[in-house]
């Protein structure tokens, strides 16, 4: 299908451009525009939208757009809870660099949303103009409007705002491309080029960089998502959906399987591993786990304070270690005649250990950490469980 870009212009009419061979034709029609707008692109003038960066700790996708606003809270003009937050694609190559995004009141976010459903596009891109420029200091001029980016900032103000302004911007960076002649002889500085002198020149100049440089980055994200559902119009588009309610069954038949056998294996793994304690702490019974479960029922009757069974305390030594990420059980040495069980665990750091024993500590029984000692990138520990004094 046929992308289609739109400028959103002051009196909010929308000005079209599709293409028609090697150019592009404009009409104020959405002429070829699917009937949802999910192959149309909405540039918007960005007056309202501030581009920032940051570098954002997160695990997932989910997590950064929680995390951005905070990122950037003293850059915002309003409060956390009213602005949205758009983000870039992260760098592939390193995780780890500051995240291009726009910044937009919610408010006003919502009520072109609203606008744009009602013109038919519940699915267009919405990009700030300023959103698609070059990734280098550059000033554009176009019909009423500069569009900026300046170090790892994007903007768009009014281009009736006063030259000193414009220059005290432009002061803290060097080497700013500056395109359009009315906006170099304001500021006595040399054009490089030409601005956009027409709403048509500038429409066409963002389909260039959108297509060039990259999309920009799209509004519609988190709440402001687009919620596509199936749509079926004819036999023909019955006849997919019944395909895909195949495939979505035989996939779901699959996926039944293999988690069956998954938890197969991982029964076979626990009886395993409940015959070797069995076999360690109790060796009369030669791996009888029904047996050692009586032994330890008689042996918790004899004394309130003696050490719980083996099975009991391995339960809590383990819900111990899914409360320390990162940790790992190597080994398990349990004495039954001095009721103690040692556990041989891989931490990510010295603290973990500390904090292992404590979380022991309140469960009841009494635990205590041995040596503990550089392994690699590990930290390997020994933590001893017993019965409370």
């Amino acid at each position: 299908m046929t992308q289609l870009y739109a400028l959103l212009q002051p009196d909010d009419s929308l000005l079209v451009a599709r293409r028609r061979g090697n150019r592009w034709a404009i009409s104020d029609g959405l002429q070829g525009a699917d009937p949802k707008g999910r192959n149309v692109t909405v540039f918007l003038s960005g007056f309202d939208v501030l581009g920032l960066s940051a570098v954002i700790p997160a695990k997932n996708e989910s997590q950064a757009r929680r995390a951005a606003p905070f990122a950037v809270e003293d850059e915002l003009a309003d409060a956390v809870e009213s602005s949205h937050v758009a983000l870039a694609p992260p760098n592939k190559q390193d995780p780890n660099a500051p995240r291009l995004m726009n910044v937009a009141s919610i408010d006003t976010l919502k009520d072109l949303v609203e606008d744009l459903n009602a013109r038919g596009l519940s699915e267009a891109a919405i990009v700030a103009a300023h959103s698609v420029l070059p990734h280098q200091n550059i000033l554009v001029e176009g019909p009423g409007i500069l569009l900026g980016r300046l170090g790892e900032r994007s903007f768009a103000i009014d281009a009736s705002i006063g030259r000193d302004v414009v220059i005290s911007l432009l002061e803290p960076h060097e080497d700013v491309l500056i395109q359009g002649q009315h906006l170099s002889q304001a500021i006595n500085r040399v054009s490089q080029g030409a601005g956009a002198e027409s709403r048509e020149a500038l429409l066409l100049q963002l389909i260039e960089w959108a297509e060039t440089v990259g999309p920009g980055i799209n509004l519609r994200q988190g709440a402001f998502a687009p919620s596509r559902s199936i749509e079926f119009s004819g036999l023909q588009n019955w006849r997919l959906a019944g395909i895909l309610a195949a495939v979505a069954a035989i996939g779901w038949f699959g996926t039944l399987v293999v988690e069956t056998r998954a938890m197969r294996n991982h029964t076979a793994g626990l009886d395993q591993l409940a015959t070797e304690f069995a076999q360690i702490g109790w060796p009369e019974t030669n791996g009888d786990v029904q047996q050692v479960l009586a032994l330890s029922a008689s042996e918790r009757g004899s004394s309130s304070q003696s050490f719980p069974s083996l099975l009991d305390a391995s339960a809590i030594l383990y819900d111990a270690l899914a409360q320390v990420e990162g940790s790992e059980l190597r080994t398990i040495r349990y004495d039954r005649l001095r009721g103690q069980m040692t556990a041989s665990v891989a931490f990510e750091s010295f603290a973990d250990v500390d904090r292992l024993t404590a979380i022991v500590n309140t469960t009841g029984l009494r635990a205590r950490s041995g040596d503990s000692r550089q392994s690699g990138s590990k930290v390997i520990g020994d933590l001893t469980l017993e019965s409370p004094a």
